[in-house]
């Protein structure tokens, strides 16, 4: 069994679920249950447009992580908004796809979802196997539409570098 991460001091204040902190950007239904590993394109966009910390809800500062599978790494862009280094931290730690404890996504839908399509970022991966994760670290990036998917918002690289790339199960946070 894995241990639950400690909560940054930032964070305390977020709702929780088993433990875990519920990010910013994860929807919650009118029961308040947290629908983990989803999220809204208003507050895709909220926190791409506004850069936003996806998991705090904060202001972006000088420094920021992008989570980028491998197959982003391709277009240099993800649709997964950014997040500020201590969230990154947390993240890596609490994650089940970033920590490396799933091999796949997930094959089906909480029953609260059905009848709810899925966006097309979430049909590339339903079921699929885990991809490795990198984290791509950022002082800025440019919101464009996925190359891969045109409907997909995501956050770029091409144009600004990154301060550097490095893979998830490397890191020593």
């Amino acid at each position: 069994m894995t241990a639950t991460p400690s909560i940054p001091v930032h964070l305390v204040d977020r709702p929780r679920s088993g433990g875990l902190v519920a990010p910013w950007i994860t929807p919650a239904t009118a029961t308040g249950l947290h629908l983990f590993g989803k999220l809204t394109d208003v507050s895709q966009y909220r926190c791409l447009t506004r850069t936003l910390c996806q998991v705090c809800g904060h202001r972006l500062g000088e420094r920021a992580v992008l989570f980028a599978r491998e197959s982003d790494l391709f277009y240099e862009c993800t649709a997964e908004p950014a997040v500020c280094p201590p969230c990154a931290t947390y993240s890596r730690r609490a994650c089940p796809m970033l920590a490396g404890r799933r091999s796949r996504y997930r094959a089906s839908e909480h029953p609260v979802l059905a009848g709810i399509s899925l966006s097309a970022d979430q049909l590339l991966r339903h079921a699929a196997p885990a991809e490795p994760w990198y984290a791509v670290w950022v002082r800025d990036y440019d919101v464009i539409r996925h190359p891969a998917q045109a409907t997909t918002l995501a956050a770029s690289w091409r144009r600004i570098p990154p301060l550097r790339i490095r893979p998830l199960p490397t890191l020593d946070w």
